[in-house]
């Protein structure tokens, strides 16, 4: 009876072994990870990679094992023995092609399954707090056409001689709620977004949905929590096609519409983001070429989703540490991200726009031009430097910073921020330059903060940058309102607010019908003093639901869903979050858990 060859044994135990192992890993990650659910993509990317590597393995050791039997047999004649070196020299050559071919196959696969849907996971949690205060120091683009809703004409009629207005939202990377002049932080040089803040309204307990990229942008761009919306994981999650998005809506009302973005995340195969945008472009800079391609940048796509949830990817990503490299090359830069903006704004003409505009400089790594590297520690002499590589050995656990290196990262973290005002300046003086100010609404917002180890305790893993927990330090940004004609300046607003609010208020502003998809509230009755704010709310959580949070005017609650241990705040009184205040007002808990929890259930969140 014919017998297949040990090298062809071996691949066959190891896909077999594959299969067992795909279908554990996706049992686990739809199952029994928080917040998972079954996708058919993860399932064929675990097939995949699980099959194809231990299939390959499988190969080698029965093709080791066969060119082993073959060596053994030396003491037999030459012809025998030269028969035998030929058949093992063919399993070889097999082996190899064998090998190939599946490693083919198996990046071919990628590039299928990127295209077929998005996934959700979930990162590892734990638990553990520091009381400190945070220290401040005194002194290329790739565009392409949008595929969502056509242009039409507007769907309401302007009062005469008044066009509509335009709308320019800006979101800015990784703005701590604390980190500007107008928000209290008389140590910091912001002039030109302090002077916009008197202009008009700013809003002082603006809390983000989840603390990481893509599922804040989500949520402004939806008005719907993150769980609502399908975007909980960053650059893995993508929004459906069947959502209303800002683009879509102002584009179906008439409007113009860009979309100019400084990091890589925005592109549409990380985030499905693109819809609506007549024009929709890449600004990082020193962006790996090879991403321009459209079949690498989908197998990059299926390679963030493969590391978020497979194990053998994950320990690839591990090993090879590719997403820091990009990161520590590839960034936005604010002068570039201005100049395009005003280009655009030129381009619109007198035509009513809708444009989103992305500054990433915040962001680690913090490598601010010039002197701004020196604005906030002009004293330092150590060697202390916030580059990818010291950034991540952070997060790795490998370096602490304490003391004057601290104080230097912090510094640099705020003096991209400075660099940032000096080129957003331009900006505004080319919105006026072009009679623009009066006839735009102009919403700037925060897409998450910046830990710095404010706290150790209540958190996901090591809490030293984001997204590892619900703390304002990383959940409260700030977010800035301007419209001359239905807005007062210098309008300050203490009621919570939250980043689903914003895609009702400027749809509000411009006179644009709300879709019922909305889960935000419009935040023009606070500005005009209509509402009071006392009903008002707001809910955070992280992507994997360990942690889910509520503000109400005063106060905050905490949840770790996995303990059950709660922590409360008094705002007023404890703006930095430092003393836990739940047994002096287990009552007031009590209440606001249930509101918590009822805002759970009606999310799904288990």
């Amino acid at each position: 009876m014919y017998r297949l060859p040990p090298s062809l044994r071996g691949l066959l135990s190891g896909i077999v072994l594959g299969a067992i192992f795909a279908g554990v890993e996706v049992v686990r990650v739809s199952f029994l990870m928080p917040g998972g659910e079954f996708h058919f993509e993860v399932l064929l990317l675990a097939i995949l990679l699980d099959c194809g590597t231990l299939g390959f393995v499988g190969l080698l050791v029965g093709g080791l094992w066969q060119l082993g039997i073959s060596l053994r047999r030396r003491g037999r004649r030459w012809d025998t023995e030269a028969a035998h070196s030929r058949r093992s020299r063919r399993a070889v050559l097999r082996w190899l092609a064998l090998g190939t071919a599946s490693v083919g196959v198996g990046a071919l696969g990628l590039i299928v399954v990127e295209r077929r849907g998005q996934p959700a996971g979930a990162p590892a949690s734990g638990e553990a707090q520091a009381a400190r205060s945070f220290p401040v120091s005194p002194a290329g683009s790739i565009s392409s056409k949008s595929t969502g809703l056509a242009a039409a004409s507007p769907t309401r009629s302007p009062v005469a001689g008044h066009p509509p207005p335009s709308v320019l939202l800006i979101t800015i990377d990784t703005l701590r709620g604390d980190q500007l002049g107008s928000f209290g932080n008389a140590a910091m040089q912001t002039p030109h977004l302090d002077a916009f803040a008197k202009q008009g309204a700013r809003f002082f307990n603006y809390q983000i949905q989840e603390p990481q990229t893509n599922p804040s942008h989500a949520s402004i761009f939806t008005g719907m929590y993150p769980p609502s919306n399908g975007v909980r994981i960053h650059m893995v999650d993508k929004l459906p096609d069947s959502l209303a998005t800002l683009a879509t809506v102002f584009k179906g009302s008439g409007y113009r519409t860009a979309g100019l973005y400084s990091w890589m995340s925005f592109d549409p195969q990380y985030c499905n983001f693109q819809r609506g945008f007549d024009v929709y472009t890449d600004l990082t800079v020193n962006k790996p070429s090879v991403l321009s391609n459209p079949a690498v940048a989908q197998m990059s796509a299926a390679y963030r989703t493969a590391e978020q949830y497979l194990a053998v990817a994950k320990a690839a990503a591990h090993v090879s540490g590719l997403s820091g490299d990009v990161e520590g090359t590839a960034k936005g830069r604010a002068d570039i991200t201005t100049d395009a903006a005003i280009a655009q704004l030129r381009a619109f003409g007198n035509d009513p726009f809708f444009m989103w505009l992305h500054y990433f400089d915040p962001h680690y790594p913090y490598e601010p031009p010039g002197s701004f590297a020196t604005m906030y520690d002009p004293s330092y002499t150590g060697k202390f430097t916030a580059n990818m590589a010291t950034i991540q050995a952070i997060i790795n656990g490998q370096i602490d910073p304490k003391g004057q290196d601290l104080e230097r990262l912090i510094s640099l973290y705020q003096g991209e921020i400075s660099y940032l005002d000096s080129q957003i300046g331009r900006l505004f003086t080319t919105i006026d330059e072009l009679n623009l100010r009066d006839q735009t609404i102009v919403a700037i917002s925060g897409d998450h903060g910046e830990s710095f180890a404010d706290h150790t305790l209540f958190v996901i893993g090591n809490d030293f940058f984001h997204p590892r927990s619900l703390y304002n330090d990383e959940s409260r940004v700030p977010f800035l309102l301007r419209f001359p004609p239905k807005v007062s300046a210098n309008t300050i607003v203490q009621a919570p607010a939250q980043a689903i609010d914003v895609f009702a208020t400027l749809l509000d502003l411009a006179g644009v019908p709300v879709p019922g998809q909305s889960q935000g509230r419009s935040l023009v009755p606070l500005i005009s003093g209509s509402d009071t704010g006392v009903s008002r709310e707001s809910f955070a959580l992280m992507p994997d639901y360990t942690f889910t949070s509520i503000v109400v005017p005063g106060w905050k609650l905490i949840q770790n869903n996995a303990t059950e241990q709660r922590r409360l705040y008094d705002l007023a009184a404890d703006p930095g979050e430092q003393h836990d205040v739940f047994q002096a007002h287990t009552d007031l808990a009590d209440r606001l858990s249930v509101r918590l929890n009822g805002w759970m259930k009606a999310e799904n969140i288990s």
